[in-house]
């Protein structure tokens, strides 16, 4: 059986690192790979990085470039290319664990699922503030093995070749700038009757970057979260069911304003995740009544 790993990048240097935690996987016997590096600068960054790299794995590793700036054109360039019954994706920021893929493939089987999602651990360089640590805002809620859900990223993902062809599935070059093609694409994916689980067992690891160890990064992402549940669950919902969806998120988005300002004397770490939920709220409503949205990749 062969597995297809897609991986995006855009000038980051330890894609190499994860290129090394791919060829240090344990498989099954019966398991082959093929790794699809997608570079997403115009400049061909990551090319001398991939290919040295490629050069002592034993596996193909096929560099390929997409020069438009926008992520969800890139993993449908890494998707295009591959050949594999399964397609994995991992970011070019994780460290594979050695029996990942192994166990996705594990719980794939088990519960005949069409994708499954994987775990991401956060570890932390030595300078970031303690508030963060503490907060666990950077933390993933826990998961039980087969748990079934409606959408998920591509950060730690395994899905089934057969329905990426069945349903002709791609990433929306819609979100290509904002982030959240990955939860759009695999909503689709449920919504045309696929089997979506977790995997508690699979799991990589992912150093948070020093440029997001702050309080702005947090509160843009939140919103941009927000904004893309909305996008694509209910942009295209019927009135009646916005203005319910409406109701609930602004009841949940004065709940946690009470929360928030209950826990803000006791400090950044208590209120910090009530506070980013609360923002996440407001991103959701914003979507509702706006087009204009918040950018990550810029």
């Amino acid at each position: 059986m062969l597995i297809s790993i897609c991986m995006c990048t855009y000038q980051r240097d330890h894609v190499v690192d994860t290129l090394r935690s791919i060829a240090a996987l344990q498989l099954p016997d019966h398991v082959t790979l093929e790794v699809i590096v997608v570079d997403n600068d115009e400049h061909a960054y990551a090319e001398m990085l991939v290919k040295g790299q490629a050069n002592v794995m034993d596996m193909p590793v096929y560099y390929r470039q997409e020069t438009a700036k926008n992520i969800a054109l890139a993993r449908n360039c890494s998707i295009n290319n591959t050949k594999g019954e399964w397609v994995a994706f991992i970011d070019d920021d994780e460290v594979a664990d050695p029996d990942w893929l192994a166990q996705l493939l594990s719980t794939a089987q088990t519960f005949q699922a069409d994708a499954v999602f994987g775990r991401v651990k956060s570890t932390y360089p030595s300078h970031t503030p303690q508030w963060i640590i503490d907060s666990g805002v950077f933390e993933r809620p826990a998961v039980s093995n087969g748990q079934e859900v409606s959408s998920g990223a591509t950060n730690s993902t395994l899905v089934s070749q057969a329905a990426i062809k069945k349903y002709q599935l791609k990433f929306d070059s819609d979100y290509g700038l904002t982030g959240g093609e990955d939860a759009d694409f695999f909503y689709r994916l449920y919504q045309h009757g696929g089997k979506l689980v977790c995997s508690n067992e699979a799991y990589v690891s992912e150093e948070v970057a020093s440029n997001r160890l702050n309080i702005n990064y947090l509160l843009r992402r939140a919103i941009r979260i927000g904004e893309t549940y909305t996008r694509y669950r209910i942009q295209q919902a019927p009135l009646a069911n916005k203005l319910a969806y409406f109701t609930d998120v602004l009841i949940k988005l004065i709940i946690l304003l009470f929360i928030v300002l209950v826990k803000l004397p006791f400090g950044q770490s208590k209120y910090a995740k009530p506070l980013l939920q609360l923002v996440d709220k407001y991103g959701k409503i914003k979507a509702l009544f706006t087009s204009k949205t918040v950018k990550l990749y810029n």
